[in-house]
């Protein structure tokens, strides 16, 4: 009788080990569930293809796709609102402080990224380089709001990176 325990036990390790299931779906992941923010779709053209490059960057990664695609996109909606900010309460003022905010808030997030997704960084980067330039010059209403669409297009392509 132990030895048949044992046997099926082993069985379904093995089993488990050559099917490798996702179990993520057992364990509650509240935090994330009211973390998920709805973006829409960019509907600038060059944005599009340049989310897509995201998408695939982070499909290529790491098998934890699904919480760093999610926590990212919340990443990428927060900095949007925070250059779509003006007037009284403006804090971003160029697109040097863009690039800055957006380098400072993945440290402070403590995303640990490093290599789990090889041409994220660079795909990201060719996206905001796409809404932006490269050229650090001061938000008027016109860049403020391409600026706010770029951030709001990496958003959209993390989360449906993370899918």
């Amino acid at each position: 009788m132990k030895n048949k325990v044992v046997l099926v036990l082993a069985s379904l390790l093995v089993g488990y080990g050559l099917l490798k299931p996702d179990l993520s779906v057992l364990v509650p992941q509240s935090n994330l569930s009211n973390s998920v923010v709805v973006v829409e779709r960019p509907s600038d053209k060059e944005l599009l293809v340049a989310s897509n490059k995201v998408i695939q960057a982070l499909k290529s990664g790491s098998s934890s796709r699904r919480n760093d695609g999610v926590r990212l996109s919340s990443l990428y909606y927060d900095l949007a609102s925070l250059i779509e900010l003006d007037e009284s309460d403006e804090v971003v003022k160029s697109t040097l402080e863009i690039r800055e905010a957006n380098r400072l808030s993945g440290l402070l997030c403590r995303l640990n990224l490093s290599g789990k997704y090889p041409d994220l960084s660079k795909a990201c980067n060719d996206l905001v380089v796409t809404g932006l330039g490269d050229d650090d010059v001061v938000l008027d209403n016109t860049i403020r709001k391409k600026a706010v669409d770029t951030f709001k297009a990496l958003s959209w392509a993390c989360l449906e990176g993370s899918k």
